[in-house]
């Protein structure tokens, strides 16, 4: 006599999300659901952070009525089954369980999340922009207080060892902050400066160390802005490198306005004091030609009478990067650089 023992297997319960709430699906057929507050802008928070793996309220109900039921093998990875069977069936969910009255309805709620989840891109997309504005208004900022004590410890120093010739100033730093005495430099022999004493020394090496860690806290902003700039504005970080990117977003003020901004308009960023002067009285200075790009080397070292055409190229190129930066997120990178240079290669053929 035979007997026969029968296995249940608990099958894979697929969780995903659409617009009206969350839904868990078995074998092709929804078997539980937990909808939304009918309010676009938390609709659109709801599936941003579904999206980004974030734990939910209404995904956290949900799993918990499934578990009751002793439904334990639970899928929410995306995509599964039940983002198919909610991309074939939403539309008809949304009406059968009264969420919206009809397809009108269910049109201008989509409307509504799209534009709530398009600002809250664009929100974030400017703070981070703003972040990088302020990054390069610190390095500016270091720049000059560091010239400026930089020269005060030279002084300083020079009464002490007149002969130490370092040009580069963070250098010179460096070994003051390292060494203090004359007598520890390695190439010292013999000075023509005034002795100093212990408490003297002590001083100017101090000042020394702190003055590196500025320039320390210099590099490292630089080094932030060589990782975040080609993050957040691709296409002109590939066309100018990315510090010159940062500054001439700072000169925008936002990648928005600059997103709005006539080739024209970008090519004379940073040449505002100029542009005044010349509107201003225009019989004793001439406009113009460019502003921070100039900085670029294919235009500051180019022939000076090819700089206005490269610099109009440059800036035709950043109009349209500085627009799919903003607008399309789309990296054009490798397609307008290729097209920079090859009309660049036809403007220095052409003289």
């Amino acid at each position: 006599m035979y007997t026969h023992k029968y296995f249940v297997v608990d099958m894979t319960i697929y969780v995903s999300a659409c617009v009206i709430g969350l839904f868990a699906v078995e074998d092709g057929k929804m078997i539980a659901y937990e909808l939304f507050s009918k309010d676009s802008e938390v609709i659109a928070k709801r599936m941003a952070d579904f999206e980004a793996e974030k734990e939910i309220p209404e995904l956290k109900k949900l799993i918990m009525r499934l578990k009751k039921k002793g439904k334990n093998d639970i899928v929410t990875e995306q995509p599964n089954d039940a983002s198919v069977y909610l991309k074939e069936n939403f539309r008809k969910l949304a009406i059968d369980l009264e969420f919206v009255r009809d397809q009108a309805e269910l049109n201008k709620l989509l409307s509504g999340i799209s534009i709530s989840r398009t600002k809250t891109k664009i929100s974030k997309l400017e703070k981070r922009d703003k972040l990088i504005i302020q990054a390069v208004s610190l390095i500016g900022d270091l720049d000059k207080i560091l010239n400026m004590l930089t020269e005060r410890l030279r002084e300083w120093f020079g009464m002490h060892y007149p002969e130490l010739r370092i040009v580069d100033h963070e250098r010179f730093v460096k070994k003051v902050a390292k060494y203090g005495r004359r007598e520890n430099f390695e190439e010292f022999e013999k000075s023509m400066g005034m002795e100093i004493g212990d408490e003297d020394a002590e001083m100017i090496q101090t000042y020394a160390k702190e003055l590196h860690n500025m320039y320390v806290l210099r590099n490292d902003t630089e080094r932030y802005l060589n990782k975040v700039v080609p993050e957040e504005i691709p296409n002109i970080a590939a066309l100018l490198g990315n510090v010159l990117a940062a500054r001439l977003l700072s000169n925008a003020g936002s990648l928005e306005r600059m997103a709005k901004m006539s080739s024209s308009t970008i090519q004379l960023l940073g040449a505002e004091k100029s542009l005044f002067k010349f509107l201003k009285d225009k019989s004793i200075t001439k406009p113009p030609k460019f502003g921070i790009i100039f900085t670029h080397p294919d235009i500051s070292m180019g022939k000076k009478q090819l700089q206005g055409r490269i610099a109009r190229l440059m800036a035709s190129k950043l109009t349209i990067a500085a627009r799919a930066d903003f607008y399309s997120k789309q990296d054009l990178s490798e397609q307008l650089v290729r097209e920079y240079q090859e009309k660049l290669k036809k403007i220095k053929e052409s003289n």
